[in-house]
């Protein structure tokens, strides 16, 4: 089962993903189910990127909290390489530290 830490890391990462995603000028219109300018967000891409790969590879998961580890890491490097190279924006998946770093400038 995926740790607390671990779940706050993927939605940290598809927040941090869509930001890249929409500073580089893509969105979810440039895919190929939907062709209207709809700006990513942790939320959309984790409804309809994260969810139907995690069902795919996971069929018995129906939550991120359900993940283990080893199944978070795939799911991110799947995700990731897909992601780079389509579009060549790439994201790291956050570490604990860049997690404090991100609350100390958010909480000022």
């Amino acid at each position: 089962m995926t740790t607390q830490q671990e779940n706050k890391s993927l939605h940290l990462w598809l927040r941090m993903l869509a930001d890249e995603l929409n500073g580089a000028g893509f969105s979810m219109g440039d895919g190929i189910l939907i062709k209207l300018p709809i700006i990513y967000s942790e939320q959309n891409l984790k409804e309809t990127v994260l969810r139907p790969l995690m069902t795919a590879l996971y069929p018995d998961i129906t939550s991120t909290r359900q993940l283990d580890s080893k199944q978070v890491s795939e799911l991110y490097r799947y995700i990731d390489h897909v992601v780079a190279e389509r579009t060549s924006v790439h994201v790291e998946f956050p570490s604990l530290e860049n997690q404090l770093n991100e609350s100390r400038v958010n909480n000022g």
